[in-house]
């Protein structure tokens, strides 16, 4: 609900800090609903905590800001603030433990060396023989690795789009498709998913709700449903570089 005029008067005009203080109040479900569609993304260790923490500076930064006789809603102007904070903090974060930043070292350097050799890169199984670190955990580096590369870069505060997600590593193969092509490429590898994980897409990219909404609605736990989207994402990026031949070489 947008918020009485006179709110927003008794704040810009008077400075009056308890108007302050309640269009704060009024607005923590911004911050909620910021972190609600970030977090899907992000590991186990993440605190949603102190993802709010970092939205509520958004938030603050943004009423400091805001022009309420412009006519322009509050929350269209508030949350690209919120989300850019939090981003803001995540890129900040030094979220590789130290075990696993050793063992992605370990990994780099065997493929490396073993692209030296070989002329080309080595699958998951001989990767996991090379460094002899196990494929289910290979995977959990990586992932995190590639998350914590993709925030790094990114500077879409509007929201994650999927395409741009899940074609992470993949930048310079997609740039070779016209933006229906991509979006055409990536309906059909949707298609191929389990029905589930199609539902929690749906839901979280176009629907643009969030991780507790998607719980509710398919009777999960919240926690389920992250693992849901991970693995989705995960076996999209797996057809697309399956796929990276015809971008590179058919195109």
């Amino acid at each position: 609900m947008a918020l009485d005029k006179s709110l927003w008067k008794k704040y810009k005009v008077d400075d009056n800090q308890q108007a302050r203080e309640e269009i704060i109040l009024k607005n923590l479900g911004l911050v909620r609903y910021a972190v609600g569609r970030i977090n899907i993304m992000l590991p186990e260790h993440i605190e949603d905590q102190d993802l709010e923490s970092y939205g509520i500076i958004g938030l603050i930064e943004a009423i400091e800001n805001f022009n309420y006789q412009r006519g322009v809603k509050f929350s269209t102007f508030a949350l690209p603030r919120i989300k850019g904070e939090i981003y803001d903090y995540l890129r900040s974060k030094d979220w590789l433990p130290d075990n696993m930043r050793r063992e992605l070292k370990k990994v780099d350097e065997q493929k490396r060396s073993y692209k030296a050799k070989t002329g080309k890169k080595p699958d998951q199984k001989e990767l996991s023989k090379l460094t002899g670190i196990k494929k289910s955990r290979l995977e959990k580096i990586e992932r995190h690795s590639q998350l914590a590369n993709w925030i790094s870069l990114s500077h879409d505060f509007d929201g994650t789009e999927l395409i741009e997600l899940v074609a992470a590593d993949f930048k310079q193969a997609v740039d070779r498709l016209t933006e229906k092509e991509a979006v055409d490429f990536l309906a059909k590898k949707i298609d191929l998913l389990s029905e589930k994980e199609k539902l929690v897409l749906s839901l979280y990219y176009y629907e643009e709700l969030t991780q507790v909404e998607i719980a509710e609605i398919i009777e999960l736990s919240a926690a389920r449903v992250s693992q849901i989207h991970g693995r989705a994402i995960r076996r999209l990026r797996g057809m697309l570089s399956r796929a990276k031949e015809y971008f590179f070489n058919e195109r």
